[in-house]
């Protein structure tokens, strides 16, 4: 991954439209013997940093396996990362500088919700296709002709729990949530999927960013005593809080795949153990799987990289976007890349498959529970 430097003035961010309709004839289109430039804007540092640096090192080791056999049509694969921190501002910013400038094929793994949104302003522009965003966030699932999809929505990952706390009869379930846009999104979709279910016992409880909202937080939620918690409590705060929330009440947690992050759950410690999570691809380590098998080689040619849900999603997701390029064909355009991505109707990489067509962009509906025992996840 090379992450170049960005230096942006709001003044520049006003004149967005007018730089992307101005762009000519891209440098792809005029030497086909040149890479195929990738780009991404993501937060790739700050407190939702976690799953979107782990997924690269998944799309790093997906890259430097084709690139070492010669690339797609003899033509290497270069992916061009740039940092948004979470700002939208910033992810239009970026996603500028990678069309104009940089002259990108197409845009990939942009994340997280707010990133995508930002990269968005510009993309619907620049006509610039967005493959596998990395987020779930129902509210970005509205069909858009741009943007292809390859994971589950937390929406379906919410229902698949919802469903669990119903069989198991842990329907009283505590949902702590911070006020900001993923806290209120997931918030959200859980409330549909409690509805669905006829859970009515679950409770929501907005906690404050700050020590004293924390600690006020876990006196709320102890005092209501739930059967079960869960946490979209996602940003700064949301270490502290959980690990609080865990010393002071036992009950059965969940959480969706946020929470496959190994650095995560490491910063977490032994709060984690114990903890259900939703996972959007199968498990990384079992090599029965051929498609885990072949993420399993290529992420031990990288050196010093663990095995986790969060890197084997970001295999996954460029196994897509490099299959489409294959499609594509060495004199493509980025209408050929869309028909391309039509095209696989299905793709299975072996024990992992997506679907796509001209009006369905969702890719696959896949989601199963893990429990992490403190050492690795088990089904």
């Amino acid at each position: 991954t090379k992450t170049l430097p960005m230096s942006t003035t709001r003044r520049h961010l006003l004149q967005t439209t007018a730089a992307v309709a101005a762009l000519g004839a891209p440098a792809w289109g005029r030497a086909q013997s040149e890479p195929w430039r990738i780009g991404q804007t993501a937060a790739l540092t700050g407190p939702l940093a976690f799953p979107f640096v782990e997924m690269n090192k998944g799309i790093a080791a997906a890259f430097k396996e084709v690139n070492d056999k010669g690339g797609i049509d003899g033509r290497a694969v270069e992916f061009i990362s740039l940092d948004d921190g979470g700002a939208p501002e910033k992810a239009a910013a970026n996603t500028l500088q990678l069309v104009q400038k940089n002259q990108v094929f197409s845009m990939f793994a942009c994340g997280g919700t707010t990133s995508v949104m930002g990269a968005l302003k510009v993309l619907e522009q620049a006509k610039v296709p967005l493959i596998a965003p990395a987020t779930g966030s129902d509210a970005l699932r509205p069909y858009n002709p741009l943007v292809f999809h390859t994971r589950a929505t937390y929406g379906q990952e919410l229902n698949k729990i919802v469903r669990q706390l119903g069989s198991t009869g842990f329907t009283k379930c505590a949902v702590a949530y911070f006020d900001n846009p993923f806290g209120k999104a997931t918030l959200a979709a859980f409330e549909a999927a409690a509805r669905e279910h006829k859970n009515t016992d679950w409770k929501a409880f907005l906690i404050a960013e700050t020590p004293e909202g924390v600690a006020k937080g876990i006196d709320d939620i102890v005092q209501w005593q739930p059967t079960a918690l869960i946490s979209l409590a996602i940003g700064a705060s949301g270490i502290p809080f959980y690990k609080g929330l865990r010393q002071r009440w036992k009950a059965p947690a969940f959480s969706i795949s946020f929470l496959g992050s190994r650095p995560l759950l490491a910063a977490l410690g032994e709060a984690a153990t114990g903890i259900t999570v939703a996972q959007v691809v199968p498990n990384p380590s079992n090599p029965a799987i051929p498609v885990v098998r072949a993420y399993q080689e290529a992420i031990k040619k990288l050196g010093g990289v663990e095995v986790g849900y969060s890197s084997f999603e970001g295999y996954v997701n460029a196994r897509i976007l490099l299959e489409a390029l294959r499609r594509t064909g060495r004199n493509g355009s980025r209408e050929k890349l869309v028909e391309a991505m039509h095209s696989m109707r299905p793709y299975d990489m072996g024990g992992f498959e997506v679907r796509y067509g001209p009006n369905d962009h969702s890719g696959t509906d896949f989601v199963e529970l893990t429990y992490f025992n403190g050492e690795r996840f088990r089904r």
